[in-house]
């Protein structure tokens, strides 16, 4: 992928050294508001966010580098059936900044809050990739009534992950040039690196993801915000956290994970003990971001899991135990 700054839109301004992110919102919302983009202010943060689709209700919630065009190919799928939202979380895509810099997961789950109540949504399902699949889980455990089924793709929160060693690394990938999270600039050789590293067929992403990506994490002060999320970041040991979830649960990973490998995926489902239903699916194809290099495949087998646990509501099993949790 052969890139430049100025391809990607990042032109120092004057007086401004080159090692500065420097790109405002304001310059980018031209570019990736599309028109079904919303916003809303959710105690003084500025939250972009699409709703799509009719039906029951289904929240996405995007990972690490994310924002909600991650979701774009999970979109014809679902929107067929279910009501589909799904957000920028605050200093990632077009939503803006926290402003006390308070990023922890707790904070999130507010927001959560906030929004599903300006849509008028009581209850829902809820999908988390990563980062955000640390934010399901931990919602779906202390708002029981609220969570008809969670789907967490490859989340994080476990205190184990698949350990790195050199060989893997050299396998994979070369070392990144830069710190994409707390570097002075984002280049788009840097986000290729990255993503080449978390995902099992890099040539499945398209330039356009790999700009945006850029373009985003240039902007100004989301360094601070990096470093900021990395320092309140809450991993420890989430089974008892992931014991009172109530909610059907799906497990979703993909094979070739670079960052948690199956064994992580098994520990979460083995820990849902509180759950009515828990599933486990691994994608042969597919490593971190399976959200957006498998998409079909992805959305497909979540798609599959909405559907069965929604029409198996009306067992006595699960209904009793939904009835207990709420």
């Amino acid at each position: 992928m052969a890139f430049m700054l100025a391809a990607a839109g990042f032109a120092p301004a004057a007086g401004a050294a080159e090692t500065t992110r420097v790109l405002s919102l304001q310059s980018l919302a031209s570019k990736y508001a599309s028109p079904g983009s919303q916003f809303v202010e959710l105690d003084g943060i500025r939250i972009r966010y699409r709703d799509e689709g009719a039906g029951p209700a289904v929240l996405l919630v995007h990972g690490t580098l994310g924002d909600l065009a991650d979701w774009d190919g999970w979109i014809d799928l679902l929107a067929d059936r279910y009501r589909v939202i799904r957000l920028d979380l605050p200093g990632f895509g077009l939503s803006g900044e926290v402003p006390n810099g308070n990023y922890s997961i707790d904070r999130m789950l507010s927001l959560v809050d906030g929004l599903m109540d300006h849509l008028r949504q009581e209850s829902f399902a809820l999908v988390g990739i990563s980062l955000g699949g640390a934010i399901a889980f931990r919602y779906a455990a202390t708002r029981t009534s609220r969570v008809k089924s969670l789907v967490l793709i490859n989340s994080a929160g476990m205190e184990s992950g698949r350990p790195i060693d050199d060989a893997d690394r050299a396998e994979k990938t070369s070392r990144p040039r830069n710190d994409i999270f707390t570097g002075p600039v984002v280049t788009p050789a840097d986000i290729a690196e990255f993503y080449s590293a978390y995902t099992s067929d890099p040539s499945r992403l398209p330039d356009s993801f790999i700009q945006r990506k850029v373009d985003f994490l240039n902007v100004r002060g989301r360094d601070e915000i990096g470093r900021r999320i990395m320092a309140l970041y809450e991993r420890g040991d989430p089974q008892r956290v992931l014991a009172h979830v109530r909610a059907p649960s799906l497990v979703l990973w993909g094979a070739h994970n670079f960052a948690l490998d199956t064994r992580v995926a098994r520990q979460f489902a083995s820990a849902l003990t509180g759950a009515c239903l828990v599933e486990l699916v691994v994608l042969e194809q597919g490593g971190h971001y399976i959200n957006v290099e498998r998409p079909r495949e992805s959305a497909g087998a979540a798609l599959a899991f909405l559907d069965r646990s929604a029409k198996e509501s009306g067992c006595s099993q699960l209904r009793d135990c939904l009835r207990k949790g709420n």
